[in-house]
Parts: structure tokens; C-alpha cells; sequence
């Protein structure tokens, strides 16, 4: 009798005592399911601790934790940038990795694409390679920063700038088989980038496990709060916001409007915006913030403009507790919240007119406002993140 083949599922992200971070909850949930069918071969980590699972999981090295603690203390010793950081620890992921997958695996998923030794040891195991990536690709997004570099005049590096990364990145999806495009915005970078690999739409999102909020209910008094929050790389596209907020300011009319932006910026983003919005009124820099959810309680709108983001959290964050956003289209978020009756404004990206525009219609209509927030609570409520997973779970279990 022939043994059925198995599915190993890999996290770049490291197992938290009750799920994973980031894209490792996606990868508990989906080895749980796929465990209850009985098609897990186990779920790789980068680190595990002392916590267990219900199913069969294993740090990618019984190292990592170490290795993982000295690169830390190495980077903050000597300010090693964090851009580099991110590709050490890969690498050292994807050599340990390489190590642990099974001849008898018959499906390889992963939510991490820099692995080209291991992709390279699972093509020659005849394994099937499926990614389902959190971000678009990596070769689109470097396009769109030098692009905005280009703009601004300045010049940054970051994880997804880094040209040995992108490089890593290239040779790693030249072995994959099959792309799950679960959000817009990674479907569509991933069919129009030079890759010969199949791309399978299967829409969803991985939403985190929010405390049960209270909803405060607004007031019509006259201020009213607008929030960004972010740690803000080009990417994040602040400048445009702030474009936006120099001609709402400027008008006397909307001296009851406050910009309250929140969390840390990268360097050369806080010289751009020294040296371009050092006289902007009516805006509190907030620095990190502590509490999302206290911060999303006193603020009316969130904008989210983004050039391109995956699946931005603040923006769910924002739904949870009953708060519209103004969202690019360019966010994976704004796919799940404009469903049913729309929970957000979708805009543009690079466009401070449709933000200045949208701002000042949520001001000037503050009960529809308050309406679109409780459609983004009740989009995110209904939402089923293991409806999803199930789905995956199926297209997996029929390819196996």
C-alpha cells in the first residue's frame, strides 16, 4: 500500500503561546485544519520556546532562539540596519530549513519566499512549492519605492530596497510551482510579473485576535479627530497625507480638525518631513503608541495612504472599533471592508486631492461617517478567517 504524501507548512514567524505572529497565525490555523484532515506533516517555526501545539511543530533550528537573541544584540550594538537584519535572519532560516523537509512531502507551503535552498532541495524531493505571500511582489514594490525616491528627491533602503534581498528573493521564486494570490494586490503583482509560476486567487485576510471593544459613541461637537498610524517608510505614504493636510489647515473653516499621527519613522522619512512640514498646525505627532485601540476610541476617520500594503492591521484595527478609514486601493484591507454596506473611502494612491476631498466630507457629514464606521465593525465581525483557511486547506488537500 502506497503512503499518502503529506503537507509541510513553513512560518518564517516564530509560534506566541496561543497561535503565531504576523503570518504564523496563518500557518497555525491552516496546520490545524490540515491536521484534523490528517494531511499535516508538521508546521516549521523560527522559534518555538516552550510552547506546544495540537499538532506536530518544530522550530527550524533548536538553535534559533539563540542565534535569533545574539543577531539582536549584534545589531544594536553596532546599529546594524534593520534591512540587513531581516535578510541575516532569512538566510539563516532557509539554511536550516533545507534540512527539515521530508522526502515523503508531497506539498511544500510556506508564507515566506526567501528559501532558495530549500526550494532548491524540495524541487529535487519532486515536491510541490505553494507560497502564499503576506506582501505583493517584491519586485513590484521595488519598483514603486525607486519610483517615489525618484519623486521626493531623497534616497531609502529598507527591506524591500535592499538589492541583495530582491536578489534573494529572485532566485528563490524561480523554483516555486504555484502563488495563492489571497489579496488584490498581491494577485494582480504576482500576474503581471515575469515569473513562470501559476497564480491562484483565493481571497482572504488573516485578522488578528482583537479584545472585545467598546464602541464610544461620537458626539456631534464641532472638533474632530483624523489618525494615521504607522511605522512610516515611503511606503507608507504620509508625505501625501501631509500634502493634503497643508491645504485643510490653511483654511480657517477647519481650525476644529486635529491630525493626531502616531508611531515611529524611518530616517530619512523624518528628514523629508522636517524639512517639508515643520509649520503645519493643528497636528499632534503622538510618537509610539501603547494602545491601538485607545488611540482608534478618540479619533473619527483613519487614513491608511499607503503606495502599496498588503494587509494594513491599523486599518482592521480601525473597523474593530467601529472607525471608517480612508484607504488606497493599493491596501489589501480596503478588499474586505468595502464588502457588503462599504466600511471605508477607497482612493488612489499618490492622490492628496481625493484626501483632502474625503476628509472634508466625513467633517462635513458626520453621520454618514459615524454609519460607514459601524459597516466596517460589522464587516469585520462577520469576517470567518478559518472559512478561508478551509479554502486553502481544500485547493491543498485536491492537489496533493
Amino acid at each position: 500500500m502506497v503512503q499518502k504524501k503529506k503537507i509541510q507548512v513553513v512560518s518564517f514567524q516564530s509560534l506566541s503561546a496561543t497561535s503565531g505572529a504576523g503570518m504564523a497565525r496563518l500557518g497555525y490555523m491552516l496546520s490545524a485544519t490540515l491536521n484534523n484532515r490528517g494531511l499535516l506533516s508538521n508546521f516549521i517555526v523560527h522559534s518555538k520556546g516552550k510552547y506546544d501545539t495540537p499538532f506536530k511543530s518544530v522550530p527550524v533550528s533548536f538553535s534559533s532562539r539563540f542565534y535569533l537573541l545574539a543577531l539582536n544584540k549584534l545589531v544594536n550594538t553596532f546599529n546594524i540596519p534593520s534591512y540587513k537584519f531581516r535578510l541575516w535572519q532569512e538566510m539563516l532560516f532557509d539554511w536550516f530549513c533545507q534540512w527539515r523537509i521530508k522526502k515523503d512531502t508531497g506539498i511544500l507551503f510556506t508564507t515566506n519566499a526567501f528559501m532558495h535552498r530549500t526550494f532548491k532541495r524540495a524541487k529535487k524531493l519532486g515536491i510541490i512549492i505553494v507560497l502564499l505571500p503576506g506582501t505583493p511582489e517584491e519586485n513590484y514594490i521595488y519598483e514603486l519605492v525607486s519610483e517615489e525616491n525618484k519623486r521626493m528627491g531623497i534616497k531609502t533602503i529598507d527591506a524591500y530596497t535592499y538589492d541583495k534581498r530582491v536578489a534573494y528573493f529572485n532566485k528563490s521564486v524561480a523554483y516555486i510551482d504555484k502563488v495563492i494570490g489571497s489579496l488584490p494586490t498581491v494577485y494582480t503583482s504576482y500576474t503581471t510579473a515575469n515569473h513562470s509560476l501559476e497564480i491562484i486567487k483565493i481571497l482572504g485576510h488573516m485578522t488578528p485576535d482583537f479584545k472585545p471593544a467598546t464602541i464610544v459613541p461620537k458626539t456631534t461637537a464641532d472638533s474632530f479627530h483624523i489618525g494615521y498610524i504607522a511605522h512610516t517608510v515611503i511606503l507608507k505614504g504620509l508625505h501625501y497625507l501631509l500634502d493634503a493636510w497643508k491645504e485643510i489647515s490653511t483654511n480657517p473653516q477647519h481650525g476644529n480638525i486635529t491630525l493626531h499621527i502616531g508611531g515611529s519613522m524611518d530616517g530619512a522619512m523624518q528628514d523629508y518631513v522636517d524639512k517639508h512640514y515643520a509649520g503645519l498646525v493643528n497636528v499632534i505627532w503622538e510618537g509610539h503608541i501603547a494602545d491601538t485601540a485607545s488611540f482608534m476610541q478618540k479619533i473619527d476617520v483613519l487614513v491608511v495612504p499607503s503606495l502599496i500594503d498588503g494587509a494594513p492591521m491599523t486599518a482592521l484595527e480601525a473597523a474593530h472599533n467601529g472607525v471608517p478609514c480612508i484607504i488606497t486601493d493599493h491596501c489589501g484591507s480596503s478588499e474586505l471592508l468595502s464588502r457588503n454596506e462599504s466600511g471605508c473611502w477607497v482612493i488612489p494612491i499618490r492622490d492628496k486631492t481625493a484626501i483632502t476631498e474625503r476628509i472634508l466630507y466625513a467633517y462635513n457629514n458626520r453621520e454618514t461617517t459615524r454609519t460607514v464606521g459601524m459597516n466596517a465593525k460589522q464587516n469585520i465581525d462577520r469576517y470567518s478567517m478559518q472559512k478561508f483557511i478551509d479554502e486553502v486547506a481544500d485547493y491543498l488537500e485536491q492537489h496533493i
